[in-house]
């Protein structure tokens, strides 16, 4: 009786948690010139937009760190509230007609003289709730913008290996727990776009790059101590393909 009600509040709490994300995210590349106007422009239309618009969904830019790309992100509570949502942009009562209006008031002519901006695609990922890690007891709607940096590693498995990963991650967020680590993991998969060969993408979220850098390597000191984290990683079933440093603006 008291494993069945300690699992019960378990998955409360990870419910729970996890409801304070929408789990699917539409982002559309940017790639600049100049980064700081065109972010300024992209932010500006953001806050029109949320403002605007009934039903506008969680918004927010990820800027590129060193770099020349932004990634214009919407949330959503499932596929079809995004597509909806696209669908009531455009059209003779669409919201895009307005907020352009009001964002050109706000910008000026020719607002992206000089910016370099040019569309390179959209993705939509969908995030994996059992394969994201989470400390128990994590406010959420805290920790998101007071972590504004993001680590993003986008993973390739290998063929046939798919299953085998998915256990050796649960292991991995177990072990994790053990370790009493103290981080927040999220673990998303592309529906469409992503990066050439990447099946996975893991997001990681620091305080700054520096806190991040210094968080990881007290985790991987206690991982590599540790016989069990040992054990998962014994037998590499999956390579990096690329790894981002981005700064979120919500």
């Amino acid at each position: 009786m008291k494993k069945t009600i300690l699992f019960l509040l378990c998955l409360m709490f990870t419910f729970s948690t996890f409801a304070q994300i929408p789990p699917f995210v539409d982002v559309q590349e940017w790639e600049v010139k100049d980064q700081d106007k065109a972010f300024a422009l992209m932010n500006t239309w953001k806050e029109l937009e949320k403002s605007m618009v009934e039903n506008a969904p969680a918004i927010f830019l990820l800027s590129e760190m060193d770099g020349n790309t932004i990634y214009f992100c919407r949330a959503f509570n499932s596929m079809e509230e995004g597509i909806e949502y696209r669908q009531s942009r455009w059209g003779e009562n669409g919201w895009n007609s307005k907020v352009y209006e009001k964002w050109s008031e706000s910008v000026g002519e020719d607002p992206w003289k000089g910016t370099g901006a040019d569309v390179v695609m959209n993705h939509m990922f969908r995030m994996l709730m059992d394969l994201s890690y989470i400390p128990e007891g994590t406010n959420l709607d805290e920790e998101l913008p007071n972590n504004p940096y993001r680590r993003h590693v986008n993973i390739a498995v290998d063929w046939g290996k798919r299953g085998e990963f998915i256990e050796n991650i649960k292991a991995g967020i177990e072990n994790d727990k053990k370790l009493n680590n103290d981080y927040i993991r999220f673990m998303f998969q592309p529906i469409f776009g992503g990066v050439d060969g990447g099946d996975f993408m893991m997001v990681v979220l620091g305080e700054s790059r520096a806190s991040y850098f210094t968080g990881l390597e007290k985790r991987t000191a206690k991982r590599e101590a540790d016989g069990d984290w040992q054990k998962i990683q014994a037998n590499p079933i999956a390579t990096w393909v690329n790894e981002e440093s981005l700064m979120i603006t919500y």
